[in-house]
């Protein structure tokens, strides 16, 4: 005679899932146990590293910016040397700093006020091919390199820098000026027919600047001109 079947309670069903499920999850970290060591060591060491990095950028840039206050402070003193030694640290020591590319501009006007002027025109032309994004900073090396070359009685390159930063960084307030004095290399280089594309451009482009007044006035003067 069969003996009847036990019958099965619900109770009895979950624990028996329950046993089921958690002999499989034994079973698995059994045989797996070396890789999820591993994976959550790897996770533990990106988390680490990545706090670390975000430090070390966070204290550089404070570094750096501190620096840059040195920098600018002696600057306003008018101490080029104590200057230079401060710029020329950030360039250095923290070249991917927000501060470089001031420290880079404090390096040209340094030279250029020394009157080395090759070392300023390399400062700044660094300073347009690394931190040509920066307008504020970007269209004063411009109008540097152009006042440099106006003065060394070299026109056309004085022209081009003027040109180059009012067109590159058009929205700077200072731009009509740069492109008016870009019109006053090409009217010095006799290069008339660029002047007065220069000037009108001025008159123009920014019909509310005060360099309108002045581009009408050089105008006049070349409208005969070939």
């Amino acid at each position: 005679m069969l003996k009847p079947r036990k019958r099965l309670t619900r109770a009895k069903i979950k624990e028996d899932k329950f046993v089921t499920y958690t002999q499989k999850t034994q079973s698995f970290l059994h045989k797996n146990g070396l890789r999820i060591a591993i994976g959550a060591i790897t996770i533990v060491v990106v988390v680490v590293v990545s706090l670390v990095i975000g430090f070390n950028r966070t204290s550089t840039e404070s570094k750096s910016s501190f620096v840059g206050l040195l920098a600018r402070e002696a600057y306003s003193r008018g101490d080029l040397d104590e200057t230079l030694v401060h710029a020329k640290t950030i360039l250095t020591d923290y070249p991917g700093s927000k501060t470089a590319a001031v420290a880079m501009m404090l390096l040209g006007r340094v030279h250029e006020q020394r009157g080395e002027l090759d070392d300023a025109i390399d400062a700044y032309k660094r300073l347009i091919d690394k931190y040509g994004n920066q307008e504020y900073l970007s269209f004063g090396a411009y109008y540097s390199l152009g006042s440099i070359y106006y003065g060394l009685g070299e026109y056309e390159n004085a022209a081009r820098y003027f040109s180059d930063g009012a067109s590159r960084h058009a929205g700077h307030f200072n731009a009509p000026y740069s492109l008016f004095e870009a019109g006053r290399c090409y009217k010095k280089n006799r290069k008339y027919q660029k002047a007065k594309v220069a000037f009108r451009l001025v008159m123009s482009k920014y019909p509310k600047s005060r360099a309108v007044d002045k581009a009408r006035r050089e105008l006049e003067e070349i409208e005969f001109m070939p």
